[in-house]
């Protein structure tokens, strides 16, 4: 049995027993795996792949020396790039190749549930479950050094708020604290709509915007942790600048000036430059590629070991509960 997994059983059995160059007009290959972005303004669009979280520090410090401190806002991703999973099963990978399933495929072995409803609970029981690591080792520190700067920090996820505790848990216990350095927004509420179409201006998005997006899924934010349910995250942090504490409709962005953004998926990255593309402040947006091995690895793979270990997981589970 894989040490992972059955460290994984294990836990199981416990718990239920007690991502400076100037704008052009569509994105073109630069050097160092850079592209520039498509900007209407004159400010910064830089759009980087890197596998070192280090190259996104000196951004950041970059960006510090033209505008100073308070002035910069780093967003980052929470799966496969401030946290990945221990294991295959409940990854960010495998909740893909199981939507893709859903989608075209549901007669497929491996397809562990009967809709997406029920895929969501199950992700949930496998993040409360599952232990979760930093794609590298000194990632923690360097987040700590940039809080300790009061650099101001938002971690913006795809999950929904249903995984908040998993979320936070594994968090602290690799030693992540942005406490000292969140962005501070009006909303009293922790679980609220990010826009609305009566009340498009108020949210930084317009009526065709919202169009685009359709009806919204309801999202949370608290102790800096953005949960989106899935969203486009660009608009979704257009929404939760609009409703900083500093904010208003002639300054929407608040104090910041620049952004730096960094997430493992492209489409992310491509979705935040076109949410800013239009607006005066300094872009920065980074595919962070360091966990792309062990997902091409699951891809490519047969999926039995996923497999096997649900059925393993998924034994224990109706055992113990009776269902």
């Amino acid at each position: 049995m894989n040490c992972r997994f059955a460290i994984l059983l294990m836990s199981v059995c416990f718990a239920l027993s007690a991502h400076a160059v100037c704008a052009q007009s569509q994105f073109t290959e630069v050097g160092d795996n850079s592209r520039v972005a498509p900007s209407a303004t004159d400010h910064v669009r830089i759009a980087k792949t890197t596998t070192e979280f280090a190259t996104v520090v000196d951004q950041v410090d970059d960006f510090v020396k033209k505008y100073g401190t308070r002035n910069v806002l780093l967003v980052v991703d929470l799966d496969n790039t401030l946290l990945a999973m221990n294991q295959d099963l409940g990854s960010d990978q495998w909740f893909t190749w199981q939507e893709t399933l859903l989608e075209k495929d549901r007669n497929h072995p491996g397809l562990v549930a009967d809709d997406f409803v029920e895929l969501l609970e199950i992700q949930g029981k496998l993040f409360s479950l599952s232990a979760m690591h930093p794609p590298e080792p000194g990632l923690p520190a360097m987040m700590g050094e940039l809080t300790n700067q009061r650099i101001t920090v938002v971690i913006l996820t795809s999950r929904g708020k249903e995984y908040r505790d998993a979320a936070e848990r594994e968090l602290k216990r690799n030693d992540y604290d942005i406490s000292q350095s969140t962005f501070d927004i009006r909303e009293k509420r922790g679980v609220f709509k990010p826009y609305s179409k009566e009340h498009a201006n108020e949210h930084g998005l317009n009526a065709q915007v919202i169009d685009r997006l359709g009806s919204p899924r309801s999202v949370t934010y608290s102790n800096g942790i953005y949960m989106t349910a899935g969203q486009h995250k660009g608009y979704m942090l257009k929404t939760l600048l609009a409703r900083g504490k500093d904010s208003s409709r002639e300054n929407r962005f608040a104090q910041f000036k620049a952004i730096v953004f960094v997430d493992d998926r492209l489409k992310h990255t491509e979705r935040m430059q076109e949410a800013f593309a239009d607006e005066p402040i300094d872009l920065a947006t980074f595919r962070y590629s360091r966990e792309d091995d062990n997902v091409e690895k699951f891809n490519h793979s047969t999926k039995r070991h996923v497999m096997r270990d649900w059925e393993q997981l998924n034994h224990v589970i109706e055992s113990v509960m009776g269902k």
